[in-house]
């Protein structure tokens, strides 16, 4: 139990005597995060439309089944809205409208598709470094798909386009505030971390126990502070000592 307080103890000795260093490296990781957060990353807009896509009603008996092929074709719409037979044309499109975008590969990086569970409807969300950009290449491809699909796959014939992507000017990353809390805690942990380390390469001998506890030698003697009561100068005049001189 004593080894345990005595432990806690010298942890805490340490981290007072590295408290000024373990300040100062948390300040520095705060400011390299807000530095790099604010002058380097580059802001991320995103934009979203959503899709409706159903296949083509048969009778009123079989509507169930419809609807739970439907459900299943979800992915296979999916996959189709990031290949280059809908990408292709939305990057002509848009580089008609004098918009610029990246190649068909980065555009398939910058689109997301996603749905809720049970749903048929698809949310196309486009991610780009600006807002108009975003808006532009999310309403884009669901106009694409929606003429792309109706070709490629023939039952799907009631394709809906819900909402169309707006205009959103706050920038989705980077999370600024996430960042400078990451900063300041790798600073933190930083300081902390070389405080020790420090502490554990540190093979000066600060107590006197230490020699004859840890080294098993015998305590010789030791040599205490001593304060000078005076001043001691050297000079032309003389040898002065404690205000007294002497030739």
């Amino acid at each position: 139990m004593d080894d345990e307080v005595i432990s806690l103890g010298q942890v805490f000795a340490t981290l007072r005597k590295h408290l000024v260093m373990i300040i100062l490296t948390t300040v520095l990781g705060g400011l390299i995060a807000g530095v790099v957060t604010y002058f380097v990353m580059q802001p991320k807009y995103e934009s979203t439309t959503m899709v409706l896509v159903n296949r083509k009603q048969t009778t009123a008996a079989g509507q169930y089944n419809d609807l739970q092929t439907d459900l299943q074709m979800i992915n296979t719409y999916k996959d189709i809205i990031t290949k280059d037979v809908v990408l292709k044309p939305v990057q002509e499109n848009l580089q008609r409208k004098g918009v610029v975008v990246d190649s068909v590969g980065a555009l398939a990086k910058d689109i997301t598709v996603t749905n809720n569970e049970n749903s048929q409807v698809m949310s196309v969300t486009a991610t780009a470094d600006d807002p108009y950009t975003a808006r532009s290449i999310a309403n884009e491809t669901a106009s694409v798909f929606r003429k792309k699909i109706t070709t490629i796959m023939t039952n799907a014939k009631n394709v809906s386009i819900i909402s169309r992507g707006t205009l959103n000017k706050t920038p989705v990353s980077p999370r600024k505030q996430l960042n400078l809390a990451i900063g300041l805690l790798a600073g933190l942990v930083l300081g902390i971390l070389f405080a020790f380390v420090r502490e554990l390469t540190d093979r000066t001998v600060k107590d006197a126990a230490f020699v004859t506890d840890v080294l098993n030698l015998p305590l010789l003697g030791t040599i205490t502070d001593i304060e000078t009561q005076g001043s001691i100068r050297l000079g032309t005049e003389g040898l002065q000592t404690n205000g007294r001189s002497r030739r």
